[in-house]
């Protein structure tokens, strides 16, 4: 076996000494430290500092103020963490063998670009003038006055800047730092028929718009019309005080968290507002707010408020709000809301509300609502509401109390359907049970309701009947048509706490004289039901007649009668 020169221990041992101490040298400021000082001078907890964690301090004196008193409590954290409790960003650290020196932090240096803005042509002083650089992102807008004053990181002088205002070229120059300067901007002739509106300007329109944004935000929107750029994330707190500043109205962002409100140019991703969001172009996936959502142009995916969605342009997703969502245009979308939903134009959308839903234009294929569904154009699949329902066309169901149409192709069921070129009227009869009976039939020839009151004045005790149903007409020609009705109705012979339960199958044969008159008579099917057997209707025994039960009693009558058509 070889031996190993004592030499060579020597080296391997110096090394790895060597090793150890450059390690320790490098770990000062990650060594955990626990403190607790009240009111001592700074100096002495810089010496608290250096025992706890095993080093020693270097530093000029004239740079810390070593009398000042100070309070600390930290447990088991690095010393970097300490010194960042103690002196925030003030001073940067280098460590060299056992000692960590302190020296002065980076200061990073501003300019100021200030100035004023006049119109070249009048002399007269421009505001709402927007200033800005693409490169450093920064921005500003002149007021009333038309100063400006921009502050902007000392990194190249002079700096190159936008002037852009609407009505005028844009202008783009070298200002110099930390003076004042003058700047002519002229006008731009437009061609009458050259001028419009900028279509992503709506949101800034509305009541919510003006409201919610400044006079120089929105004037800032307008000048920068035509410059957008897309970045990975903003945070704002309110509208122009976030990380984009007053450019945010141009920044189409994927991430946007908005602690009160937001205003941004567009989103592809996902935005959460505490209050409220408001967005120029569209919004593509999720966008969510405590108050309300104010989308300029298009919404592609979830939009959820507490209060209000309002999208200027399309819906192709799905709208919830606390009170109402509206959009210009619904696009095979869902719209939910706890009080009212409006869209100027409905393609095959649902709309579900505790109120009223509203559209003006194109198909609906679904309203449901608890008071209320208004479509001035088609509904293809189905109104559903408690009170009332109106479409220009129906294709579908319309089931409420009361269902209005222009024409229709489907169906309305309701008390009352009044559809313009259906079917309504009126009708004095005759039957097995009541010579005097008024009839109001309402909807189409497929299906109408049916409601009415009989009377009899013959019976030992004057005999009521009322109640409602359903019917169908056949067409046979020109004239002739044959008529369906089922009906349910109550028996009124004295006693409103026995009330015989009546049902009717009616088929008429009905002849037209003219558009207004009909005539129209047939047999009619009756079953009668009571609780007691002494309280069940019965027929004439001239009518073919059988007992069902003791309760239960049927036979086959006949009706008549001159119907008015209107």
């Amino acid at each position: 076996m070889h031996s190993i020169p004592v030499r060579a221990w020597l080296v391997t041992i110096l090394c790895a000494f060597a090793c150890i101490s450059d390690l320790h040298a490098q770990q000062l400021l990650a060594r955990k430290i626990s403190l607790t000082v009240k009111r001592e001078p700074l100096s002495q907890v810089l010496q608290h500092i250096g025992e706890k964690g095993d080093f020693y301090f270097s530093y000029n004196s004239n740079l810390i103020p070593r009398d000042s008193l100070v309070s600390l409590q930290v447990s088991n954290q690095t010393v970097q963490y300490t010194l960042q409790r103690l002196f925030g960003n003030r001073f940067s650290y280098k460590e060299t063998g056992n000692y960590l020196i302190i020296q002065p932090g980076k200061v990073e240096r501003q300019s100021t670009i200030s100035g004023y803005i006049l119109d070249d042509e009048t002399g007269e002083k421009a505001d709402l003038v927007s200033i800005y650089d693409k490169t450093r992102f920064v921005a500003t807008v002149s007021n009333d006055q038309g100063y400006f004053r921009l502050r902007v990181k000392d990194r190249s002088v002079p700096l190159s800047f936008t002037v852009s205002k609407i009505g005028y070229g844009d202008t783009t120059l070298t200002l110099p730092a930390n003076q004042e300067v003058t700047i002519r901007i002229k006008p731009k002739a437009i061609l009458l028929d050259e001028v419009t509106i900028n279509p992503n300007s709506r949101g800034e329109r509305t009541w919510l718009g003006r409201t919610f944004l400044s006079r120089r935000l929105r004037a800032q929107s307008q000048n920068l019309s035509r410059f957008f750029v897309n970045l990975p994330y903003q945070i704002a707190l309110t509208p122009g005080l976030g990380s984009h500043g007053r450019l945010s109205s141009q920044v189409v962002n994927k991430v946007s968290l908005n602690l009160l409100g937001g205003y941004n140019a567009g989103v592809q991703g996902v935005e959460i507002a505490g209050v409220f969001n408001i967005i120029k172009n569209d919004v593509r996936s999720v966008q969510l707010a405590g108050l309300f959502n104010l989308v300029g142009s298009s919404v592609n995916g979830f939009q959820a408020a507490g209060l209000l969605n309002l999208a200027l342009d399309t819906l192709r997703g799905v709208q919830i709000a606390g009170i109402s969502n509206r959009v210009q245009t619904s696009q095979r979308s869902v719209q939910i809301a706890g009080v009212f939903n409006t869209a100027d134009v409905t393609h095959g959308s649902v709309q579900l509300a505790g109120v009223l839903n509203q559209a003006r234009r194109g198909t609906a294929s679904v309203q449901i609502s608890g008071l209320v569904n208004h479509h001035r154009d088609t509904v293809t699949g189905a109104q559903v509401t408690s009170l009332y329902n109106y479409a220009r066309h129906v294709k579908g169901l319309q089931l409420g109390l009361i269902n209005v149409a222009d024409s229709s192709s489907g169906y309305s069921l309701g008390l009352i359907n009044l559809i313009r070129n259906g079917k309504m009227s009126v009708t004095l009869a005759a039957n097995d049970v009541v010579p005097f009976q008024l009839t109001f039939k309402s909807g189409t020839h497929r299906l109408y309701t049916i409601l009415l009151l009989g009377y009899s004045p013959f019976a030992s005790q004057s005999a009521f009947t009322f109640g409602a149903g359903l019917g169908r007409e056949f067409r046979l020609g020109i004239r002739w048509s044959l008529a369906t009705d089922l009906t349910s109705q109550n028996l009124y012979q004295g006693n409103w706490d026995t009330l015989p339960i009546l049902a009717r199958l009616e088929t008429s044969l009905q002849f037209r004289i003219n558009p207004h008159w009909t005539f129209s008579a047939g047999p009619a099917l009756s079953l009668t039901y009571a609780d007691q057997p002494s309280e069940v209707y019965t027929s004439p025994k001239a009518y073919p007649h059988w007992n069902l039960s003791p309760t239960a009693y049927g036979w086959v009558g006949w009706q008549g009668g001159v119907q008015v058509n209107f």
